[in-house]
């Protein structure tokens, strides 16, 4: 058994018959988990019972309504099948315009964060996306090269260049919003203004989250990594 603390949060690594297996061991975790209240699940039956038919996906009681995974399954799938969509969305988007769906992406993120100087830093477009910097100069360098994208030096950094859309790009992007304006009203109809306001934030935060589960997920692997060299000494 092996441990490692990240953000905060302290990692067990069990070795079972050659296998790894990660677990996310908190004690709020363990306090409010649905199989340990008084030695009984949330939906009232025995601790150990429904693990014999098949072991919940998650351990959190808020994602676990009369402690079944039934619904947080079909709200994960939900989303993948969302993600979908709204990756194809963007795709034909793109394509309405000549573009690969990550380039119309970083063209679409420059025209609207750069200033009224004309300009919008690597940096700053990539948190915006959620992407790395290496990433987005690699697709803004295309967009240079299709006249897309011009750069000038920073006056505030002359190591550093702004980006800003070319006439060109605007006027590619003005006209798609005859395509883009009645798809994007029709992938969210079901939003209210309240509806709208909370999803952005709890959208904006499960990126977050997201990011943190893959870096469960790389510990877990760098954790099975280490085991297997060990197996081979």
């Amino acid at each position: 058994m092996s441990s490692s603390d990240l953000n905060g949060r302290r990692l067990v690594v069990c070795h079972c018959d050659g296998d790894c297996l990660l677990h996310d061991v908190r004690a709020k975790a363990r306090n409010s988990s649905p199989r340990r209240n008084g030695g009984r699940s949330i939906a009232g039956e025995p601790a150990g019972r429904r693990s014999s038919k098949r072991n919940l996906t998650v351990s959190r009681a808020e994602l676990l309504p009369d402690g079944s995974d039934e619904t947080f399954r079909q709200f994960v799938h939900d989303m993948l099948a969302f993600a979908a969509r709204i990756q194809e969305v963007r795709s034909r988007l793109g394509r309405v315009i000549g573009l690969a769906g990550q380039k119309y992406t970083v063209l679409i993120a420059i025209a609207h964060l750069q200033d009224q100087d004309g300009g919008v830093g690597i940096n700053e477009i990539a948190a915006h996306l959620h992407l790395s910097g290496a990433f987005v100069t690699i697709e803004t360098n295309s967009l240079i090269k299709s006249g897309l994208v011009a750069k000038r030096t920073n006056p505030k950094d002359r190591r550093r260049v702004l980006l800003m859309i070319t006439p060109k790009a605007a006027r590619l992007l003005d006209r798609l919003t005859v395509v883009q304006a009645p798809v994007n009203d029709a992938l969210f109809r079901c939003l209210s203004a309240t509806n709208f306001a909370s999803l952005r934030r709890t959208v904006s935060q499960l990126v977050e989250t997201g990011d943190e589960a893959l870096q469960l997920l790389d510990e877990w692997d760098a954790n099975k990594q280490t085991l297997a060299r060990r197996g081979r000494t």
